[in-house]
Order: structure tokens, then sequence, then C-alpha cells
């Protein structure tokens, strides 16, 4: 605990539990268990993020695998996932959605990392024909992984990539695209910065250029009453609502607790 101290981590006596826990889940040999918790403690006090040392992390009640190098989920995050499932479910109360599936809704996660917004979802709602995308093939494993095999994975960029068959057919499509703006670098955790890539984190000048790409392209994959839920900083949230007007989206937000993120929830005026 006290190299933990020495890095300069906050919560190190949690953290310290969670390596050892870690450590144990590896080997019933002590002695290989107390090696593998002299690597983990290392590669910890070295800089990397917690969650890609033990390989997990806990976000909405559920153990989520990250790898190392990949975006790891943020506890704000819960918002959207909740957000998400709320919309699904209304899907399923409307009777609307996938006529070949027992009118199970269609989810799409763009951008999705390692899908901790889809395996809320599908936790929460069996049954929902679940999508994954993004341009990292390494999370896109991950979130496979954690959604389950009956997960459909696509490589993408935005949502070009998409099968052509899916036109019109998603009922909800959620994501976190990069959108810390290029200058603010220098006020991430170097952690972040360090240990995960700058594709997931930043989204140009504005930290937009993602999320104005994601609103245009999404409008001709959703269904009729589809709604597209983005995550964003509360402040931008302004500007990206008056760009999706202009393509013909109504528009709300849902601030989060600490005021600082929203999910925008677009829907096309039809």
């Amino acid at each position: 605990m006290a190299h933990l101290r020495e890095a300069g981590c906050v919560f190190a006596e949690d953290e310290a539990r969670i390596l050892m826990q870690t450590a144990q889940e590896c080997s019933f040999d002590r002695a290989e268990r107390y090696a593998t918790l002299v690597e983990l403690l290392a590669r910890r006090v070295a800089g990397e993020p917690l969650e890609q040392v033990v390989g997990w992390v806990e976000f909405a009640g559920l153990r989520i695998a990250v790898a190392p190098g990949v975006f790891v989920p943020r506890q704000r995050t819960t918002l959207l996932a909740t957000q998400s499932i709320k919309a699904v479910q209304s899907v399923k109360a409307a009777g609307r959605g996938v006529k070949d599936a027992a009118c199970a809704a269609r989810f799409l996660e763009a951008f999705c990392g390692v899908g901790a917004v889809a395996t809320a979802v599908s936790r929460a709602i069996p049954g929902t024909q679940i999508h994954l995308g993004d341009h990292d093939e390494t999370a896109l494993g991950c979130a496979r992984m954690n959604v389950g095999p009956r997960a459909h994975a696509h490589l993408l960029k935005t949502l070009t990539g998409l099968p052509q068959t899916l036109v019109g057919g998603f009922d909800a499509i959620s994501a976190v695209p990069p959108y810390v703006p290029d200058s603010a670098a220098k006020f991430l955790p170097r952690e972040a910065v360090d240990h995960e890539a700058p594709t997931a984190l930043f989204g140009g000048a504005d930290g937009l250029d993602l999320v104005r790409g994601l609103i245009t392209e999404s409008r001709q994959w959703l269904a009729p009453g589809g709604v597209v839920l983005i995550e964003l900083g509360s402040e931008q949230r302004h500007s990206a609502s008056d760009f999706a007007t202009t393509l013909g989206f109504r528009t709300r937000s849902v601030l989060g607790d600490d005021e600082q993120t929203a999910v925008l929830k677009l829907r096309l005026s039809r």
C-alpha cells in the first residue's frame, strides 16, 4: 500500500485490495500469487490504469473486461447506460422492433470501446439484438466478450462499415464518441494520455468532430421512431443540439449528477 501512496494513488487502500484480490484469483499457489501481485503492483506504480492492470472495471453493477491500451469506461457513462435501457424498454413496450425476433429491439453501441453500455442493455433486457461498432479491433474483441457471442461486431469508421441490410433498422443508437477538445490534453490524467489511444479521447478543435459525424450518419440507420443517445460535455450540448436541429432532429438533453457531462437525445422529426 505504501508503494501505491508514494505513486500518488488517491485510493491506495481500495486499489491494494483489488490488486490482492486479482492476484488471488490468478492462482491457488502462494508463491505464484505473490509473484503476480508484485507484477501487478509494479504496473500500477508505473502509471498504468488500475482497470487495465487487473483486466476489468466495475460498471453499473457489472464486471466489464478491459485490455491494456483500450479506453476504460468511466463511471459517468452509467447515465448513458440508464438512458439507453429506458429507450430500448420503450421500444419493447410500444411493440416496435425487429419483427423476426419477436419484436426485440435492435440496439447499436457506436464507438463502443469495450461495450460497457451494450453489456448493460443486454443484461437488463435479454433478447435485445445487440450490435457493436468501433475502429479498434482489440476493444471490439473485449466488447464482444463482454456482451456475449450473440452480439454482432462491426469494424467501423463512425458508422461507415455497417451492412446495408441494417439501413433504417436501429431502434436505438448510443455512443460515447471521443469529445475532448484537442487543446485540453494537458488537463487529462497522465494515465489516460499515456495508456489510452488518442483516437478514443480527442474529438477535434471543439471536441465535436466525431459527434457531428455520428449525428449526420445516424439518420439513414434509424428505424421510424428510433433515438440516438450521445454522451458529451455539458458545455458542448448546445452546439451539438443546434447542429442536430439543422438535420431534422428533435433534441433533449439530460445532465449528469456532476453537471459536467450530459446525454443528448435525438429523434428525427417525421
